[in-house]
């Protein structure tokens, strides 16, 4: 994350979960082959409900994306200079290290009506190679063969109420994080300068954080 989301992570102690349909990749959350074949069947089946949102596979995609909220993590025991290369672009960046444990423990619990809060690895497949049934959710932690780099393990927020179906919902939301148990050591992108170094060690001091600050070493810079 560029230097001002670090800031902002510290100041609200609130973890950013990004709307599905706000990614770059397009296809995020999109039901496999086999599942909406299924899915628009069953919709098809369905007597047509004047006034629903909802009659076909379509619009339940839609909805459900508009409802799903994401927060990425690389999963590594080291760093890893492409993820620098893709997601730190310009050197000053950082990165927050923590373990699955840390996590799990640290976050806030989501429990309410129709919300589903999930962490799990992210499956590398194609779409038309996933077959079974599926969970709603499932469709969220798969993405195509070309992304497997990243070696991904998210968190996933539901939102969608299938009573109440709403399509118009924010671009993401919150969720509370403890900090301070949670962050195992904050890595300054290895290529950047030493003041920018310097700085983040120093924003980092100021809100408490006794986490390690220290520069990456899988950089370009020898």
């Amino acid at each position: 994350m560029d230097l001002a989301k670090f800031v902002s992570l510290l100041d609200s102690r609130n973890l950013w979960l990004a709307r599905s349909d706000t990614f770059k990749d397009q296809s995020e959350g999109l039901f496999p082959d086999e599942m909406r074949i299924a899915i628009q069947s069953a919709y098809e089946s369905f007597e047509e409900k004047e006034g629903s949102p909802i009659n076909n596979a379509d619009d339940f995609q839609l909805y459900l994306c508009r409802n799903a909220y994401v927060s990425c993590w690389h999963k590594n025991i080291e760093e890893n200079m492409v993820m620098w290369e893709l997601y730190g672009r310009g050197g000053n960046t950082v990165a927050i290290q923590t373990t699955v444990e840390k996590l799990k423990t640290n976050i806030s619990i989501i429990d309410r009506e129709c919300i589903g809060f999930y962490l799990r690895n992210v499956q590398y497949s194609r779409p038309e190679d996933v077959k079974g049934q599926l969970s709603y959710s499932d469709p969220f932690f798969i993405k195509r063969p070309h992304f497997s780099f990243e070696q991904e393990a998210r968190i996933l927020l539901i939102t969608y109420s299938a009573y109440r179906p709403e399509k118009e919902t924010p671009l993401g939301v919150t969720v509370n994080l403890d900090l301070a148990a949670a962050i195992e050591k904050v890595l300054v992108h290895p290529d950047s300068q030493e003041w920018f170094v310097r700085t983040v060690k120093s924003v980092a001091a100021k809100f408490g954080l006794s986490a390690p600050v220290e520069r990456g070493v899988y950089g370009n810079k020898f």
